[in-house]
């Protein structure tokens, strides 16, 4: 599969994630068929103005990674009804997708 074809894969999943619900880095990239550093360049490259869910990535440990956005993430998520719990991490139920 060309890269394009891959980059499209990834925009199509990253779309599918629901509202309220969150996805780590890694299964989105085993979803895709990628490595996770594949995933955070795409992230880092998303077209001005994207309205692809992006805020609905977290790291594995269901934490937002320390980014420059990581404050708007936590709103986006939170306007969703997603607040992390004490610990930092959101709850493992809205998990994305189902295991």
């Amino acid at each position: 599969m060309e890269s394009e074809e891959m980059r499209t894969v990834f925009y199509t999943t990253l779309a599918a994630i629901p509202p309220g619900r969150y996805c780590s880095y890694g299964d989105i990239a085993k979803l895709c068929g990628v490595h996770v550093r594949q995933v955070l360049a795409w992230l880092r490259k998303l077209p001005k103005g994207s309205q692809l869910p992006w805020h609905r990535l977290v790291n594995s440990q269901r934490k937002v990674a320390d980014h420059p956005g990581k404050q708007e993430q936590y709103r986006l998520l939170a306007e969703e009804g997603l607040v992390p719990e004490s610990s930092g991490r959101f709850p493992p139920r809205y998990r994305w997708p189902d295991k």
